[in-house]
């Protein structure tokens, strides 16, 4: 199961945090999608939150869904980006979605946000989400905030790279990238970039 006090979270602060997550641009994000993903081609956005990256995908030639747990969060994607398709799924089931369903996936911001214990399941889960040859871009921060928990509640999990390679490779993607860039408004933190192609 996902972590329930970190949805409750995002439901109760959705409108502050989708009007952060839209004030910043993740370039290095898109220029990954750029090089990596598969131009026309189906495109999932795991953790979608304030909607601003389904918006990105669909005006550069990505068909995307976004799937995201908070109902906050899909309410202030909806608001903000008229047409987009929002859906309700989240990490590790991503029940309902089929398998070998998109060419393109991406998960940014998310996985530190599971248990520790739900991270296997989660890498079993994107890569059955995804066709052979599809890619994969996985984003998470590092250093962590102090403690497990932030003051608002939100579950922040260590996951060490090496850890996340190999879940990675064990359920049959190949990593393609991995990169550290850092965070341009905040000092301090870094954004650790994966690229997988399920083979």
């Amino acid at each position: 199961m996902p972590d329930q006090q970190t949805i409750r979270t995002y439901d109760e602060l959705a409108r502050q945090q989708a009007a952060f997550q839209r004030n910043r641009r993740p370039e290095s994000i898109y220029r990954l999608i750029k090089t990596f993903f598969h131009p026309g081609r189906p495109t999932a956005d795991i953790g979608s939150g304030s909607g601003r990256d389904v918006a990105w995908l669909e005006q550069h030639g990505y068909p995307t869904i976004g799937f995201e747990p908070s109902q906050g969060m899909i309410n202030e994607a909806r608001a903000a980006y008229a047409g987009i398709n929002v859906q309700q799924a989240a990490l590790p089931d991503l029940a309902g979605i089929a398998d070998a369903s998109f060419d393109n996936v991406l998960c940014v911001a998310v996985l530190m946000h599971l248990p520790a214990a739900e991270l296997i399941g989660a890498a079993v889960n994107l890569a059955r989400i995804l066709r052979p040859g599809g890619r994969l871009i996985v984003s998470y921060r590092t250093p962590l905030p102090d403690g497990e928990r932030t003051p608002d509640g939100r579950l922040y999990t260590d996951i060490p790279l090496t850890h996340l390679i190999l879940l990675l490779e064990s359920v049959g993607m190949r990593v393609l990238l991995v990169e550290e860039t850092p965070d341009t408004s905040r000092p301090g933190i870094q954004w650790i970039n994966v690229v997988g192609e399920r083979v």
